[in-house]
């Protein structure tokens, strides 16, 4: 039975796992997407595998470096698309038999991947390149198949992160040349859904705006137990320096006051402070109470009920009775 030819080309709706519409692919009628394990298909046992993403990093930075080492994983820089090509596709196909024909760049696909990743939303600006390569091949039995490989690497100031992955095309030989033109206008002409790219830009945003609360709510976090633990230990140090002081200062006045009350025995004086203006001064010892006037003249007496503010020789002025220091 003849195989018909390709068909008109038609939009063909791409859906991620989820079932939610990621873009629109133009692909012919009469070829089929997700069907089983290939992204896409013709009729005549056409098929388009998409091989797995690989992702590399590297870093001059010695501690960055210690933490790959570490975890187990190598650091690979990054120089160029067909360099990855010599050093990992092509001795797969050596293996299998095949052999490279001949390689070409595709730019337009890689614009295609770059106008998706502009539309994606970014924490900040990141310098990118995308890059897209073409390879053909022959099979140990000399049937062609072609392989576009995606790269994209980002510089991020100390480190680079780079990727890759591959659209490959497996065709009979009849059918090769007008199904590898079908595949490189579909992949250079894939059309991203703007409500999925919104949809998934909100969510990257609110995983942004969470991780970033999260993160600032442990900083408040830390911040308020480290300054917890500050004033704690200023409080404890200041406790320790007041009661140093103070018992210094209580020390230094107990033995003020013990001289002082010495001194007052040998001069057979009495210390004594004026309530109203706080003033100490010395008298004559001998007596319970001690009234002084604003010139600091006192009035000496030992009965308790004596007030010279009612005594008719000593009334023409104000007495303050003192405070007698003990």
């Amino acid at each position: 039975m003849k195989v018909p030819a390709n068909g008109k080309l038609v939009p063909h709706k791409l859906y991620d796992d989820k079932f939610m519409e990621m873009a629109m692919m133009p692909l012919p009628d009469n070829w089929i997407v997700n069907n089983g394990k290939a992204a896409m298909s013709g009729p005549g046992n056409v098929n388009v595998y998409m091989l797995p993403l690989k992702t590399f990093m590297f870093s001059g930075d010695p501690m960055m470096q210690q933490v790959y080492a570490r975890s187990g994983q190598a650091m690979r820089p990054f120089h160029s698309i067909e360099q990855v090509i010599q050093q990992d596709l092509v001795p797969i196909a050596k293996k299998e038999g095949a052999k490279l024909v001949k390689q070409y760049d595709a730019p337009s696909i890689a614009a295609s991947d770059k106008s998706f990743s502009d539309m994606l939303y970014k924490v900040g600006p990141m310098r990118q390149l995308f890059l897209a390569k073409v390879t053909e091949w022959a099979d140990k039995n000399g049937d062609p198949y072609m392989m576009v490989t995606h790269l994209t690497a980002t510089d991020m100031g100390n480190m680079v992160n780079w990727s890759y992955y591959s659209h490959a095309l497996d065709a009979p030989k009849e059918r090769y040349e007008a199904s590898k033109e079908v595949v490189l206008n579909a992949l250079a002409n894939t059309r991203y859904n703007p409500e999925y790219v919104q949809a998934y830009n909100q969510g990257e945003m609110a995983r942004e705006r969470a991780s970033w609360a999260a993160h600032n709510q442990r900083m408040q976090a830390n911040k308020a137990a480290f300054e917890a633990q500050q004033r704690a230990f200023h409080e404890k140090n200041d406790a320790i320096n007041q009661a140093i002081a103070s018992n210094y200062a209580d020390s230094n006045a107990a033995s003020d006051r013990n001289h002082h009350r010495f001194m007052n025995y040998i001069k057979d004086e009495e210390t004594v402070r004026n309530p109203k203006d706080g003033k100490r001064h010395q008298v004559e010892s001998g007596a319970n109470q001690y009234w002084m006037n604003g010139n600091g003249q006192y009035v000496p007496s030992k009965d308790p009920n004596y007030n010279p503010n009612r005594d008719p020789n000593l009334n023409h002025q104000e007495w303050t009775e003192t405070e007698v220091e003990e």
